[in-house]
């Protein structure tokens, strides 16, 4: 039964999935937290390294899925090669390099912030199967990106468009003559979840083992005391980016080796509400006073201010870039929040053209205030399980929440590790009998 419900092809999967926006490999950073605040309902926007001339009629179907390296150039001219979110961007600015140098990070392309990427990314034929698509998800692939055909789009089963910050179809604002007019969406672990759980039955009996009988636990996580240095746990968080994790915030004293109480966490939510002045927070803040700036960024408490100008000023990496006091650190604040988009950015007449240009031929004002509505996950904090949870329930409660992972604790609140979407669909294409 199993095999049968993995013979579905991919294009069953996208109905109703809407067109990819879309920025190109050399487009600046500046442009790319342009794009992510005036999209409210966007989190991530896939970057696209495009040949100049390159057209659809190059592109060749096939049932295999195409992975992104360079040995399919004749079959796929325009690749997308990585995506951007917030947490990414928010960390690129948070180092010691960009902090001393504002402008000129920003105007750095945004494909420096996408390494380690290449695996991440696949295309995949929409005729491809499910199975093949879980075999692409296996090998690494966190995205599938797939074609919209045109008759999905003539039968109305592919959005024309998302709502953008002016409330403009998107379509209508920004560039499809890419590959001949022909867009792209991608699928995701949760797109994939949320379909084999209309059929979840034939895996049984799977969905009634507990995860720690399946051994789906990891227990390898990324966490931060709650009084360390938010800068201490860059690297983690970049990591934990990267593989769609999080860091947990525990509760412990120096010199102690857990186990650990689970506190909070530092998560791709957790940048979704704040802008980009959040950098200077932590780079400079403890774990708990930058979990504090991010949650009401728009009014920071002046000693938090305080805190940030001593600390940085107390830095000797930073004694360069002339941090030394409470002005200092508001005048940095100030030009992380008043840039604007330059009048001779890279979307020009010069500029590749893809599956769905994001900024070609369109200038966006900036928006430095903007709610991310559409990025909302439904919970305030951490979700938890225990290690004698079912799947089934863990799985329910992750795709309620729309988060990639749960954290498993015992019954004393002492923090196991994580399931994460990655194994849960590890353990179901494993069992395919």
């Amino acid at each position: 039964m199993a095999i049968a419900l993995l013979s579905h092809e991919v294009r069953d999967l996208i109905l109703g999935k809407p067109s990819l926006l879309w920025l190109a490999a050399s487009a600046s950073v500046r442009s790319a937290l342009v794009a992510l605040k005036q999209n409210e309902d966007v989190c991530e926007i896939s970057v696209w390294d495009c040949a100049p001339g390159s057209h659809a009629n190059q592109l060749h179907p096939t049932k295999q899925h195409i992975e992104v390296d360079d040995s399919h150039p004749t079959y796929a001219p325009c690749r997308c090669i990585g995506k951007m979110c917030m947490q990414r961007i928010i960390c690129y600015l948070a180092s010691e390099k960009s902090l001393c140098n504002v402008a000129a990070a920003l105007n750095e392309p945004v494909s420096v912030l996408l390494e380690g990427n290449s695996t991440r990314i696949q295309h995949i034929d929409p005729e491809a199967s499910l199975y093949e698509a879980l075999t692409a998800i296996s090998t690494g692939a966190q995205n599938l990106v797939v074609q919209i055909s045109d008759s999905l789009k003539k039968h109305g089963h592919a959005l024309k468009g998302s709502t953008s910050f002016n409330k403009k179809p998107m379509t209508e604002v920004l560039s499809v003559n890419g590959h001949n007019g022909h867009n792209y969406c991608w699928l995701t672990h949760e797109d994939v979840l949320r379909f084999l759980l209309g059929s979840i039955s034939v895996f049984s009996p799977l969905p009634r083992m507990s995860i720690q009988d399946l051994g789906i636990i990891q227990t390898d996580i990324l966490m931060v005391g709650v009084d360390d240095e938010a800068s201490s746990a860059l690297e983690a968080i970049k990591f934990a980016c990267l593989n769609q994790m999080a860091v947990a915030v525990v509760d412990k004293k120096e010199g102690e080796d857990g186990p650990f109480q689970i506190v909070g966490e530092i998560s791709c939510s957790t940048f979704q509400t704040c802008n980009e002045t959040a950098a200077i927070a932590l780079a400079s803040l403890s774990v708990y006073d930058f979990i504090t700036y991010v949650q009401d960024w728009r009014s920071t408490p002046d000693m938090l201010i305080e805190a940030m100008a001593e600390k940085l000023s107390k830095r000797s990496m930073l004694s360069k870039c002339t941090i030394k006091n409470q002005h200092d650190v508001s005048q940095l604040l100030h030009d992380l929040e008043s840039w604007e988009l330059s009048s001779d950015d890279e979307f020009g007449n010069e500029s590749p053209t893809g599956p769905h240009d994001l900024l070609h031929t369109h200038h966006l004002t900036h928006f430095h205030s903007v709610t991310r509505a559409g990025c909302q996950k439904s919970h305030s904090g951490p979700i938890f399980c225990r290690p004698t949870s079912s799947l089934i329930a863990v799985l329910m409660q992750a795709l309620a929440h729309r988060e990639h992972y749960v954290w498993v604790t015992n019954e004393d609140s002492t923090l196991v590790g994580m399931v994460t979407f990655a194994g849960i669909l590890s353990v179901l294409s494993r069992n395919t009998s």
